[in-house]
């Protein structure tokens, strides 16, 4: 139940258009006023307004309802951060911190970072309400606690807020942070790709591949697209004809058979191909392989030259640096096919 209601927030802070539907469900969650629901639906719909701040502010007077459901840390400081982020939207923010206050010194770290932090957002935002909360609570954070970031963002709130000037804490402590983005579970590919193939099943919830949950299950893959699988060349053929008669030479298992065998492909075809290969080179004569040109000759062959500018030759020495043909005879230092 907590993971389903968490994938209902990550779809509303990673799909925006859904973000209405998420929360309409998530407030329904939160009627049935089941403990655990409602903690996590509080979590989730921190991070909600940390991805689209003030945009969904009505859900709060829903939210202040189930104060009495929280007594797990991580729900009481997403309800905290709430409430100290929209202190001046909420009438009694005041009272509802002084509430959570009553307890501070026996709550964990993490509900006094967030009742030290909201409370010195609520001295800014309402400086008459805050007035009589700050000082005690950065007392408390100073003086009376052993945990070195609780003192130290103390001091330093406490330091911040003694300039004359409250427009350099409000930059501060209110200024425009960065949008979060939805957590992701880092799955291997071949984990994610059994969990699409099997979505609606344990698995899926445990986050496992589907023979570690269920003993009798096989692992499924997705089949390569046909599009996607090569098919052998035709054989060799010294002869030229027509397309039409080249067609009619192929492969039969080019229309046969969808799927290849890749290893028999490269030590068949492949060890053929490049025998030929070897062969017709080792069988051209010095002339022939001097007549070779590289590129179109109405254009300068990028080998030949433009017309007066010379040959231009490859050296294994100065493989960068053209040879101009008044140097000599270079054939001993060419690279040879």
């Amino acid at each position: 139940m907590r993971k389903s209601v968490r994938a209902i927030g990550k779809l509303a802070i990673k799909i925006e258009s859904s973000a209405q539907a998420c929360i309409d469900a998530l407030l329904e969650l939160v009627q049935t006023r089941v403990s655990y629901i409602v903690q996590e639906a509080t979590i989730v719909f921190k991070n909600i307004f940390r991805k689209h701040p003030y945009r969904y502010e009505s859900i709060i007077a829903t939210l202040c309802e189930h104060l009495d459901s929280l007594d797990e840390p991580e729900a009481k400081a997403a309800m905290i951060w709430i409430i100290g982020q929209y202190a001046d939207k909420i009438e009694n923010s005041e009272i509802l911190l002084d509430d959570f206050l009553f307890s501070f010194k026996d709550e964990s770290y993490e509900v006094q970072l967030a009742l030290l932090t909201a409370t010195v957002k609520l001295f800014i935002q309402r400086p008459t309400k805050g007035a009589e909360l700050v000082p005690k609570v950065l007392k408390w954070a100073t003086e009376e606690t052993d945990h070195p970031d609780l003192r130290e963002r103390g001091l330093f709130y406490w330091r911040l807020l003694s300039y004359s000037d409250s427009t350099a804490a409000k930059q501060v402590v209110m200024g425009i942070k960065p949008t979060i983005t939805a957590e992701s579970e880092k799955l291997n590919p071949a984990t994610l790709e059994e969990m699409c193939l099997n979505v609606g099943t344990l698995a899926t919830i445990y986050l496992k591949p589907v023979h570690q949950v269920f003993r009798q299950a096989r692992p499924r893959r997705l089949q390569d697209s046909p599009a996607l699988q090569r098919s052998p060349l035709a054989p060799p053929d010294t002869s030229l004809g027509s397309t039409s008669s080249f067609t009619s030479r192929r492969s039969p298992s080019l229309t046969t058979s969808p799927r290849t065998d890749i290893g028999s492909f490269q030590q068949g075809n492949l060890a053929a191909a490049v025998g030929a290969a070897d062969e017709y080179f080792m069988n051209l004569s010095g002339t022939a392989m001097s007549n070779l040109h590289v590129g179109d000759d109405d254009l300068n062959s990028p080998i030949t030259g433009a017309p007066g500018q010379g040959s231009m030759f490859a050296s294994q020495y100065h493989a960068h640096r053209p040879i101009p043909p008044e140097m000599g005879n270079v054939a001993e230092d060419l690279l040879l096919l």
